[in-house]
């Protein structure tokens, strides 16, 4: 691995990394100029180099960022919320050169003080960033075809299934949905469904064993393409299944297992989310906790 940062011509530093891709360009930022990067992401994609460009749905880069091309992909992103952006700052090249950092890929961007980091070869770091790259890429897929759903409250709605224990040959276990608001914690319950085999497709069952003694890229993008599939069939089964509509699943867990064992402490419990749905990922928080989210406490009841 080798990491080098740049708080002074940045956007040199940016350039002539793009120059020396060999294979694929990978970029997402919130804001690109046409102006400075358009010749070079044609030159790229002239040369054989697959070029995709994630970028924020603003006006400026309406009026001054690259401009749609058969040479190359874009994907301009619409946020959820009028007030949030697509405000991330990476790119990826050969799928083993990250940049990234506080520099925007603006024309003004080069008046501020700013900073990017070069990393090369660092694979599980690589990985991550592909998989926000093409989560964002399934989100503009997704876009027009779902909604946030609003609570009473004036917060956005998202429903839950808590996942039972699984029993009998099929490994058939209890869902109960339930709506939950984001920010007040408003809940209700909307129901119950069963499923078969869903721990396993989860992923918390069979897990792949992927501590190589060398893990290079290769194995990076095995390990990638199995991750992607994975997610993108869970995506489906949900989003194909009949019955309620379910954005997250999750289950009971106690928080204080340690010191409930050992220093007999009243045992703490919060909901782990182990999937969220792609549109809605950012809005649903990984744990939901009783002390914290008041109104959690009665889901939790209900299944301890």
């Amino acid at each position: 691995m080798a990491v080098e940062a740049y708080f002074e011509d940045i956007e040199d530093k940016i350039i002539r990394v793009l120059r020396s891709s060999k294979y694929s360009v990978k970029i997402c930022v919130a804001w690109i100029s046409g102006k400075i990067y358009t010749p070079i992401l044609e030159d790229l994609a002239n040369r054989g180099v697959n070029v995709e460009l994630v970028y924020d749905n603003n006006s400026t880069n309406l009026r001054h960022g690259v401009p749609r091309s058969n040479k190359y992909k874009t994907y301009a992103i619409d946020t959820r919320l009028s007030s949030s952006l697509m405000h991330n700052k990476f790119c990826i090249v050969d799928d083993e050169i990250l940049i990234t950092g506080s520099y925007n890929w603006s024309n003004k961007a080069k008046d501020s003080f700013e900073n990017i980091v070069v990393i090369r070869n660092e694979f599980e770091l690589i990985k991550d960033f592909l998989h926000e790259f093409y989560d964002l890429i399934a989100y503009y897929d997704a876009f027009s075809s779902n909604y946030v759903r609003k609570c009473h409250c004036g917060s956005n709605l998202f429903n839950l299934g808590i996942l039972g224990q699984e029993s009998g040959l099929y490994d058939e276990s209890k869902i109960d949905v339930w709506s939950v608001c984001v920010k007040n914690s408003h809940v209700s319950h909307l129901g119950e469904e069963y499923a078969q085999h869903l721990r396993a497709q989860l992923g918390m069952k069979y897990e792949p064993d992927w501590c190589l003694e060398t893990y290079d890229k290769d194995s990076m993008l095995s390990e990638f393409q199995q991750e992607r599939s994975s997610s993108n069939s869970l995506q489906n089964y949900f989003n194909s299944r009949s019955g309620l509509r379910i954005h997250a699943i999750g289950t009971i867990a106690m928080d204080n297992w340690n010191g409930h064992m050992e220093w007999d402490e009243e045992p703490e419990y919060i909901v782990n989310i182990f999937w969220r749905d792609m549109y809605l990922r950012k809005l649903i928080p990984e744990t939901l906790y009783d002390d914290y989210f008041g109104g959690i406490n009665e889901i939790i009841s209900d299944h301890v």
